[in-house]
């Protein structure tokens, strides 16, 4: 009995020695982390918002025809003209057609105009008469429809602007609605930016903007508001266009990440966070937000910049707990020991 007593002894002793370094092993595995709480508080200093640009005007031009390309007078990064021929289908056949209906709306005409002669001398019946005009709008009607179709062998630019995409070459065949090139006018650019809603409020139409980029950080840029959406997203949200005449000089490229100031009269209200909470970029922005003693990372949407603050657009709640220092050690669900929290 008394061995048998020793060995549960010893049994309750091991198990408890294994939950005591168990749970040092919990503790140890938690991630110091410093916080901060995400708050409302008034920005002033203006609205700094980030976006890409965009053409103003940007197509596909599709051939109108079916057929082998014979020709292109386009390449890649070309400055075209409206109305410049891009390219042209073999146009054998539609020539040939052109010219047959030519020479029927010839013969038509002069039947047309001679028997307009013979009505005069009662050489002809009223109902011969109608029946050459018939005969002769109809050869009208061919012949316009086989020039549209010889027309429609070259692909002309709708507009001016830039080759961006050259998607045949010679010899390449094409059917009607083939993509042959893609133009894109950059001479106006536009950014469209999603503006919190009390921000969206201050905004007007015909707004001046000033807009830099990283690209060329000593130009600045002169944008205007051309609209704002009155239908905001669920996120309380609005969708502001703005305008960019580009600079012949220092030109932007489409689809160039633009820095975007409007100088706002007005204080207004916004959820904000540290600017240290972000992780990856401002421009697809992150943070970790505490739940218990676990961490979830969260997509966010953010706006302006004021001092060390962020706007966030969505995706945070006042009094969410972001974590603002330790985050290279985290991962989606870690336990974290909070070592500092600020306000």
């Amino acid at each position: 009995m008394a061995s048998i007593g020793m060995m549960a002894w010893t049994l309750i002793s091991n198990k408890k020695e294994l939950n005591s370094k168990k749970e040092e092993k919990t503790v140890e595995s938690k991630i110091a982390v410093t916080v901060a709480t995400a708050q409302n508080q008034e920005l002033t200093n203006g609205l700094d918002l980030t976006g890409k640009t965009e053409a103003e005007q940007d197509v596909l031009v599709a051939a109108e025809s079916a057929g082998r390309i014979v020709q292109m007078n386009c390449k890649l990064g070309d400055n075209v003209q409206k109305g410049m021929v891009l390219a042209k289908i073999d146009d054998t056949y539609k020539k040939l057609a052109y010219e047959n209906a030519l020479v029927n709306y010839n013969k038509q005409k002069e039947d047309n105009d001679r028997y307009a002669i013979l009505r005069k001398g009662d050489a002809v019946s009223d109902t011969q008469l109608r029946d050459a005009k018939v005969e002769f709008q109809k050869a009208a009607i061919q012949l316009k429809q086989a020039k549209k179709e010889l027309d429609d062998t070259r692909i002309i630019a709708p507009f001016s602007g830039t080759i961006t995409t050259k998607q045949v070459e010679v010899g390449s065949y094409v059917n009607v609605g083939s993509s042959i090139a893609g133009i894109a006018n950059v001479a106006q650019l536009k950014v469209t930016l999603s503006v919190s809603e009390s921000n969206a409020y201050l905004l007007h139409k015909g707004q001046v903007v000033g807009i830099n980029s990283d690209i060329y950080p000593q130009m600045k840029f002169k944008g205007i508001i051309t609209g704002i959406s009155p239908q905001g997203s669920t996120s309380h949200t609005y969708p502001v266009e703005i305008r960019i005449t580009n600079n012949n000089k220092n030109p932007l490229k489409a689809g160039t990440y633009v820095n975007v100031h409007v100088d706002m009269s007005k204080s207004v209200q916004a959820l904000t966070i540290p600017r240290d909470a972000i992780i990856s970029s401002i421009k697809e922005p992150s943070v970790y937000v505490i739940t218990g003693d676990k961490v979830h990372l969260v997509r966010i949407n953010t706006g302006r910049e004021s001092n060390s603050s962020l706007e966030v657009l969505s995706g945070l709640h006042e009094g969410d707990k972001v974590v603002t220092n330790g985050q290279i050690n985290l991962t989606e669900g870690a336990r974290v020991s909070v070592i500092q929290s600020k306000l």
